[in-house]
């Protein structure tokens, strides 16, 4: 079994830019909330999935570390200093956090446990709910930037509840992709078998791809990666991370009329196929229509 992507976390130096920058490109963009680790978000929600905009909100918080000593604020703000705005960590889709954590520590993930935490959600009609997600960090500290956590939703009566919220003016659906690069994609592609399994892995040296239920992770060297995405020219390739996410829409038409409008770039490579790049959002964005 794998873990289909449930959201990737994309750090940004100025998180309300980032919101406006999002609704120019004709995203819904939730309301700002807060984390006890001193990271403040929006999220972009999709029929399935969603992108989570997160930056750094109260630096004096990031010491926070929870109860395996994981310093989940730290991180984010290491992916800004270290690389600027771009994908910190994945989390996966999980319904039972103690099952699946059964499978990945039998895997190899065994040092740490599931933890929960808790923050305000702001709802409609400016009511307020405590909301709690139970979490399953996999990080290897040596690759901080390859991390993925499982990730369920203790209160889901509370999470969704605007379904209008998914209806995008870029006409975007899902997640397809998340699309890494790596210095050395057969060492790290160990680290995903341990989470996902190896049934869920395909290809070989130099370029692998992790197969899920909702959407693919994409593990590549920096040649693999430039041949698919000629926008990002060349990359340096450390440290491993996400650089760029594959977003499926309904009509590209639409969305690029929303671009233009709204003086944002792109690059078209296809009638189906259209690239925002990184400096938009902080990290390339593919829109295909399917």
């Amino acid at each position: 079994m794998s873990f289909g992507i449930d959201h990737p976390l994309l750090a940004v130096g100025d998180l309300s830019r980032a919101a406006e920058m999002a609704r120019a490109l004709g995203f819904n963009v939730n309301a700002r909330h807060q984390h006890p680790w001193g990271t403040d978000n929006h999220l972009l929600f999709f029929s399935n999935n969603f992108i989570e905009l997160i930056g750094v909100g109260r630096p004096e918080c990031l010491d926070y570390a929870d109860d395996n000593g994981f310093q989940f604020g730290r991180l984010i703000e290491g992916r800004l200093s270290r690389v600027g705005d771009g994908i910190a960590m994945v989390a996966l889709d999980s319904d039972s956090i103690q099952r699946d954590h059964a499978l990945v520590a039998a895997r190899g993930f065994a040092d740490a446990c599931p933890i929960v935490f808790r923050r305000q959600a702001h709802l409609p009609g400016g009511r307020e709910e405590e909301v709690s997600v139970a979490l399953d960090i996999l990080h290897d500290p040596e690759r901080p930037f390859l991390t993925q956590f499982l990730c369920q939703q203790l209160r889901p009566e509370l999470f969704r509840v605007d379904p209008t919220q998914e209806a995008h003016a870029n006409t975007v659906t899902s997640i397809a992709a998340v699309w890494y690069v790596s210095d050395d994609p057969d060492h790290d592609v160990a680290h995903f078998r341990r989470i996902h399994g190896d049934n869920a892995v395909r290809g070989g040296p130099g370029a692998w791809t992790i197969h899920t239920h909702k959407g693919d992770c994409h593990l590549l060297g920096p040649e693999a990666l430039a041949a698919h995405f000629p926008t990002l020219g060349a990359l340096e390739p450390t440290p491993p991370r996400a650089v760029a996410l594959s977003l499926t829409c309904r009509d590209l038409d639409a969305a690029i009329a929303g671009w233009e409008a709204n003086d944002i770039p792109y690059r078209r490579h296809e009638e189906g196929q259209a690239d925002i790049p990184p400096g938009v959002l902080g990290t390339l964005l593919r829109f295909e229509q399917r």
